[in-house]
């Protein structure tokens, strides 16, 4: 068992760590992982979904792109009838590519030459239709919105006319927008844009058999000034949370690592030992499996006895957002960090002292990826070292106060240099509390019941805060 203990490991120690993806290049068939509970999040009928950094919303606007992915997903979700489907992009972070959406120096433009973003997203998902029905379009994105401004009568019979020979031939065209936070380059213009296309999306719902799908991020999907228009309801109800479970997590890192040439039958022999025939292997999708599997690598507590809780629990409740979430990179860089971490134990894969430099190295890996999307967040973070949490919100706010917190976001705001939070936006007083109220949107700080605030580990030891009986930070 010995030589198994260390060809697992070094699979474990070779594992992707879910790279950031961009809709505009779809992973590999070989990197997906297809949960039941993201079925809803693929369902060409489900208009929205939303999800937090890292949470997967570029890799499946990705994968449903590519037709080589798109036709893994169809096999892997018969129900949604993805095979069916031709999916073009509508909107992707990133320049332009020949044939590709336009990009958002494209966009900013097309609003400058007077076009309104509702007629720029009708031009794109018309543009997709006549494309998908092989009918000539204009050379450029500037001559395409034109002459669909001129003449939107026209626009929309073509439309109706392009899904009725769509239902004809038995196929659905499916218009995916990604990076909706990168439509502008300040929130009132990302705002007006991403709020026009949800109403472009609701009028699409009476077309059968042209669809659009919208992937959002959670903090703009809360911004309630983004459906602030008729009807806005049925979009916002029917929109799909894209989360990760337990199960899904360790499904993914198990799938990974039996998918291992060197390491499969070594796991399949771990696996079922572990279980000792009481569920059919492979079982990884069964959390009673997962905790055998996952006690036969790394033992089942986090010490000597279960004071200091059972290993299987333990990982996921320590690499979780305010809400629970946890990131499918986090999860794996925490493995991979943990069977790598030195010495080894002689009998498992990872040991408490390992699982532990896991969550550390997951933590500065999320806050950096945090920090790719909210430029602000670092800054708000680094005053707040060896504070020590739950603490009272005040002590937030007077570390900020000495550091000029507030004073340099709102500088970098103002300089557009980039969008701050939301909650900052048009707002010039109480800036501390506006920005306290961005970290607990975005599931950094939660709020207690008496009312101290809490920041999770996931931030906590990256961030260098200090807890009584937590992971300390790395020094």
């Amino acid at each position: 068992m010995s030589d198994d203990v260390a060809v697992i490991r070094t699979a474990f120690e070779s594992l992707e760590s879910a790279s950031a993806h961009e809709a505009r290049t779809p992973p590999r068939v070989d990197e997906i992982f297809a949960p039941d509970g993201h079925a809803a999040a693929l369902d060409p009928e489900r208009p929205v979904v939303v999800g937090g950094r890292g949470m997967g919303k570029s890799f499946w606007a990705g994968a449903l792109a590519s037709p080589e992915t798109l036709g893994h997903l169809a096999k892997a979700y018969p129900r949604l009838g993805l095979d069916e489907c031709v999916v073009r992009l509508g909107f992707a972070a990133g320049d332009m590519q020949k044939g590709g959406p336009p990009s958002r120096e494209v966009l900013n433009d097309l609003c400058g030459a007077g076009h309104s973003p509702e007629t720029l997203w009708r031009a794109i998902v018309w543009r997709c239709a006549m494309e998908t029905m092989d009918r000539a379009v204009p050379g450029t994105w500037r001559e395409t919105v034109a002459r669909c401004a001129e003449d939107p009568e026209r626009l929309q019979s073509e439309l109706h006319r392009a899904d009725a020979e769509l239902q004809e031939t038995g196929r659905k065209l499916v218009v995916v927008f990604d990076a909706l936070d990168r439509m502008g380059d300040d929130w009132a213009e990302i705002r007006r844009r991403s709020k026009a296309l949800l109403r472009v999306a609701l009028a699409m719902r009476g077309y059968p058999r042209i669809k659009l799908k919208l992937f959002v991020r959670s903090d703009q999907f809360a911004d309630d000034a983004l459906f602030d228009f008729p009807d806005a309801s049925k979009l916002k109800t029917a929109a799909v949370d894209l989360q990760w479970a337990r199960r899904d997590l360790y499904g993914l890192a198990f799938t990974r690592v039996r998918g291992d040439r060197a390491a499969h039958a070594a796991f399949d022999r771990l696996v079922a030992c572990a279980v000792k025939g009481q569920l059919p292997y492979p079982g990884l999708e069964s959390e009673s499996a997962q905790e055998m599997t996952f006690e036969a690598l790394a033992g089942p507590y986090m010490g000597k006895g279960p004071r200091r809780g059972k290993t299987y629990p333990w990982l996921h409740n320590h690499l979780g957002d305010a809400l629970g979430r946890v990131s499918p990179r986090s999860f794996l860089i925490a493995l991979r960090q943990a069977a790598e971490h030195r010495p080894a134990p002689t009998n498992r894969v990872f040991d408490p002292k390992g699982l532990e430099t896991g969550v550390r190295a997951a933590s500065e890996t999320r806050v950096d990826q945090l920090g790719e999307e909210h430029l602000w967040i670092k800054r708000a973070l680094e005053p707040l070292a060896d504070l020590r949490v739950p603490c009272e919100a005040e002590d937030f706010r007077q570390r900020w106060e000495q550091a000029g917190t507030t004073r340099e976001v709102r500088r970098a705001m103002d300089g557009r240099e980039y969008p701050g939070p939301l909650e900052m936006a048009g707002n010039t007083s109480a800036d501390s509390d506006a920005l306290l109220e961005a970290l607990r949107r975005i599931a950094v700080v939660e709020r207690r019941p008496d009312g101290r605030i809490n920041i999770p580990d996931i931030f906590r030891i990256a961030a260098k805060l200090l807890k009584r009986g937590g992971v300390p930070p790395r020094r």
